[in-house]
């Protein structure tokens, strides 16, 4: 599992350099896995279903649901968006909040760190409620615009 620690670490590594070079190798496009051409919804496929396997193997049958929303979802996404996802586990904990959303990470990882970052979204049942019952815009487009996974 990714941890806050990792960041850090990494964050920290990239920062030492052999003089003269860059810290970033290659395009921006090529440390994303962008391919020119490919199709995006086969660059979001594999991370989107390697999430889905970890949220159900860590929450089992207390995954509620799991929704792809936002430009993804709309259609209007660039190659440097982002994949919102948004995910509703029952009974959710602010620990188990912070597992979720560092699943995402790893499953952009373990599918070899191609295809957008997944941006998830992770609320308990009685917050997606709550939101809607408040008529929050976001709850309202992922229920409009949101694409079950």
């Amino acid at each position: 599992m990714f941890h806050t620690s990792d960041l850090h670490e990494a964050a920290s590594d990239s920062l030492r350099t052999a003089p003269g070079k860059s810290r970033h190798a290659g395009t921006p496009r090529e440390r994303v896995g962008y391919t020119p051409g490919m199709d995006p919804a086969a660059r979001i496929d594999a991370p989107l279903r390697e999430y889905r396997r970890l949220l159900d193997a860590t929450f089992g049958s207390r995954l509620s649901s799991m929704r792809l929303f936002g430009s993804r979802a709309r259609g209007d996404a660039d190659e440097d968006s982002d994949a919102d996802v948004l995910v509703v586990v029952d009974g959710l904990t602010e620990a188990e909040r912070t597992t979720a959303i560092d699943l995402a990470f790893d499953a952009w990882r373990n599918t070899g760190c191609a295809g957008p970052l997944l941006s998830p979204l992770v609320w308990s049942p009685a917050e997606q409620e709550a939101r809607r019952r408040a008529e929050r815009r976001i709850a309202l487009d992922i229920d409009r615009e949101g694409i079950p996974l």
